[in-house]
């Protein structure tokens, strides 16, 4: 996976993580398998972070590919009230390690690069420090969360 970042914030008792990057090209797939603590994995030792564990695979029977990067997004939801840091695997290799947030007080409002720029699509109201996919850009905030939901239902198709 090319471009891995994640973002995580803590939010009554559960750790919600947002897991992005770029496909090698479209006859790759990948998907969240497990998460710790919650999940299928089980240590001795609690490793001292929770964890993310994305598979990336090739599609089967993917005859012809297109040979450009394509861009992937997941989120989940980690059951955790004291880990700090957030690891993510893929393939099971550690590959990104990104700290747990508190709620953020500020968003801001992310659009789809288009041509036109008077028409914003694919809106997302995302917090004020986030990074997000390149395929973004951003149109409206910081500002609170009620106002980028008010601005997106204002100005997004």
């Amino acid at each position: 996976m090319y471009n891995l970042n994640a973002y995580a914030s803590r939010k009554e008792g559960s750790v919600n993580v947002t897991v992005f990057g770029s496909l090698p090209n479209s006859c790759y797939e990948a998907s969240i398998k497990d998460i710790y603590p919650g999940g299928s994995i089980v240590y001795i030792a609690d490793p001292g972070a929770a964890q993310v564990f994305i598979d990336e695979t090739l599609k089967p029977g993917g005859d012809i590919c297109l040979m450009q990067l394509l861009p992937w997004a997941s989120h989940v939801n980690i059951p955790d009230n004291f880990h700090n840091k957030v690891s993510i695997f893929i393939n099971g290799e550690k590959t990104l390690t990104v700290d747990v947030k508190s709620v953020p007080d500020e968003y801001q409002v992310i659009a789809l690069l288009n041509e036109s720029p008077s028409e914003r699509q694919g809106c997302s109201v995302v917090p004020a420090d986030a990074a997000y996919p390149m395929i973004y850009k951003k149109v409206y905030g910081p500002a609170s969360k009620i106002k980028c939901i008010a601005w997106v239902k204002e100005n997004c198709s």
